[in-house]
């Protein structure tokens, strides 16, 4: 077996581990909320606690991928935290203790997903031979696999189980980072080749990138927090549930494995328009109380308003971001990815006490605007085509 192959295999394995545990969270955490007895306001607060903390605390924490820390050490201590962490929201029973719970769990999750990427696409570029989006695509099989046993088990046991989940899975993810993830993070450059602030700033346009696939992840705030919450006051069962957010991961799955390889090829910028012009009309859509048939023709379409967006997003930081600043560029899109999903997350909660279903048409102008944000810096790689590669 091929160096590369091989170490395909591990980092594949890296994602399908963190990405197990983010399948049980992400769908049915809101709903152990509502077992709680919270109302659709709060749920609204506590989904977004981990998100602002992910604002405060992103761009610190991959900071220290840059430096002798290390993403190893990172990622070895948010697991650890993960699994303290969760056995102690059990023994919760009311909303503040439960707030400030999350908020520290959060602390532990912030760097996993981010730190994930910043091992892999690091390893692209020093392995041409490597496919980020097949590596990713295995995170999205987990996450398929989770969302489906979430679904079942907690039918079976009620919302309790996601808690019992959230404890045990981490244990693979320790497990996949001792045997991903070299130690001390030899395929992360550590210092910039001078120490100017011209050396150590991330181009404007890049910023601009940022600034607009952020806005376009943003969009999923209404989603991830009442769409399981609404789908069940529609009468679906929760395996249905299951099945509408394995629908887009299906789909989700098959964008990595066949655009993966834009990670490392380009600018990513057509990537990401393509996913802001389908969150306007995916959200706009779902706000119309739509059927089965046709809610799972919108959820397919995640593969576009994510999946698309996230290899997007991914190319631009491998092609514009500066060798000796890719963990705090990371750190920062994944903290303004969590400041526009936790601005739209908190409206959400408001909007869908007031307004219901029309909490998704509220999430259209994010994909909007960040379309025209893409292509002012469509504008400026023209104008600046040197400028736009130097990061490598």
């Amino acid at each position: 077996m091929s160096t590369s192959r091989a170490l395909g295999i591990r980092l594949s394995a890296l994602h399908a581990a963190s990405f197990f545990s983010h399948g049980f969270y992400l769908p049915f955490f809101p709903i152990w909320l509502q077992s709680k007895a919270l109302s659709p306001a709060i749920i609204g607060i506590v989904v977004a606690i981990p998100i602002i903390v992910r604002i405060v605390a992103t761009a610190p924490l991959l900071s220290l991928a840059d430096r002798s820390f290390g993403p190893r050490r990172l990622l070895l201590a948010s697991h650890l935290g993960q699994m303290a962490g969760f056995p102690l929201l059990m023994l919760a029973q009311d909303s503040l203790t439960i707030i400030g719970l999350v908020a520290l769990v959060a602390i532990a999750q912030a760097a996993v997903i981010p730190g994930n990427d910043l091992v892999t696409t690091a390893a692209v570029q020093r392995h041409p031979g490597l496919n980020y989006g097949r590596i990713r695509g295995f995170g999205s099989i987990s996450f398929f696999i989770a969302n489906i046993a979430a679904g079942y088990l907690v039918g079976a046991f009620g919302a309790g189980i996601v808690l019992v989940a959230l404890t045990l899975i981490p244990i693979l993810g320790i497990i996949a980072t001792l045997i991903a993830v070299p130690d001390g993070g030899a395929d992360i450059p550590e210092k910039a080749e001078d120490g100017s602030p011209a050396a150590k700033a991330l181009p404007k346009v890049l910023w601009i990138v940022m600034i607009a696939a952020a806005m376009i992840q943003g969009s999923h705030g209404a989603l991830n927090a009442f769409a399981s919450i609404y789908w069940q006051s529609q009468g679906f069962a929760d395996s249905v549930i299951g099945y509408f957010w394995a629908a887009g991961v299906i789909a989700e799955i098959m964008v990595f494995i066949f655009l993966g390889k834009a990670v490392g090829r380009g600018s990513g910028l057509g990537l990401l328009m393509i996913g802001a012009s389908a969150a306007v009309i995916r959200f706009t859509v779902l706000s119309l109380h739509p059927g089965t048939a046709v809610t799972f023709v919108l959820q397919t379409m995640h593969s576009l308003t994510f999946g698309a967006s996230h290899l997007g997003a991914m190319a631009a930081l491998t092609a514009l971001a500066p060798l000796h600043a890719r963990g705090r560029a990371q750190g920062i899109y994944g903290s303004l990815a969590a400041l526009f999903t936790a601005a739209s997350t908190i409206a959400s909660g408001v909007i869908y006490k007031e307004s219901g279903a029309a909490v998704f048409a509220a999430m259209a102008p994010l994909g909007a605007i960040g379309f025209i944000l893409l292509l002012a810096a469509a504008r400026m790689l023209k104008t600046q085509p040197q400028r736009a590669g130097s990061g490598g």
